[in-house]
């Protein structure tokens, strides 16, 4: 029969679901992308543990919640190891879908940790006012505006989205000490929002091992129970409806992209995200 495989399944660029990812200018890996490599893993008999090669600095609550639990089922429905090797920078929501898996294996100048919630909204109140831009707002309820650009926050709005805020990081603690077997008083220790090194993260116990690629291979291939493996790397070519999608999604305009670059946010939403 030959040797068994292990497969490497990238997991590289922003996680985000696959509308938010059509048309934008950043790397971006999905939900749905992540599940249909996994499946194909999983219905392969000759594959016998995946590696994840993550390389993210994070992202959407939703998406990376999506692909926690898709891993999750996996090691559940097929008994196979999961391995996560990481790359370069695997922060936040990185981290997070990376608790998932049976090992994690770092580098030593890994970026990781940066755990927890960040939720931004860029506000052009003073600058509207200085150059005489106003927003007509007719609104149905108080907070149907909440986190306009032209106005400054209220005290209230504040506490609304810090509510938000503090039941995600809620849900990141438990899934840290869920997967790592970390108590939960010391995960919100050490998950204040720093960047950890490959080397600091092994020392809290959020990685298991360094090691590269070839070596979270190796330790794929022992957890399953065999030494006599061939890496193979899957590699998600573009379905024709993608193509056309991607052809017939209206892209970014200039200013917008300058602003995702920039780090500037008009859509209020909860990331777990590193942004340096």
């Amino acid at each position: 029969d030959g040797p068994e495989k292990v497969a490497v399944v990238p997991v590289e660029g922003t996680i985000a679901s696959a509308d938010d990812s059509l048309g934008g200018t950043q790397p971006t890996v999905t939900p749905e992308g992540l599940s249909d490599a996994l499946r194909q893993a999983g219905g392969d008999p000759n594959v016998a543990a995946v590696v994840l090669e993550v390389n993210s600095p994070g992202g959407g609550v939703t998406a990376s919640d999506e692909m926690h639990q898709s891993i999750l089922d996996f090691r559940e429905t097929t008994g196979k190891p999961v391995v996560v090797s990481m790359g370069d920078v695997a922060a936040s929501r990185g981290y997070y879908i990376s608790t998932a898996a049976d090992r994690i294996v770092a580098n030593e100048t890994t970026l990781t940790g940066s755990l927890g919630v960040i939720f931004e909204i860029t506000n052009f109140a003073e600058a509207a006012d200085k150059y005489g831009i106003k927003q007509v707002v007719i609104k149905s309820g108080k907070y149907k505006d909440i986190g306009s650009a032209f106005r400054e926050m209220t005290p209230e709005e504040r506490g609304i989205f810090q509510s938000i805020v503090d039941e995600s990081y809620s849900q990141f603690v438990d899934v840290i000490s869920d997967g790592r077997g970390i108590p939960e008083e010391r995960v919100r220790e050490i998950a204040d929002g720093r960047v950890y090194s490959g080397a600091q993260a092994e020392e809290l116990g959020l990685v298991d091992s360094f090691g590269d690629l070839d070596e979270a291979s190796a330790t794929a291939g022992r957890l399953a129970h065999t030494n006599d493996i061939t890496v193979v790397r899957y590699i998600q070519e573009p379905t024709l409806a993608d193509t056309v999608l991607a052809r017939l999604a209206p892209q970014e305009p200039q200013a917008q992209q300058i602003m995702d670059a920039a780090g500037l946010n008009l859509e209020p939403k909860p990331y777990y995200l590193y942004r340096p």
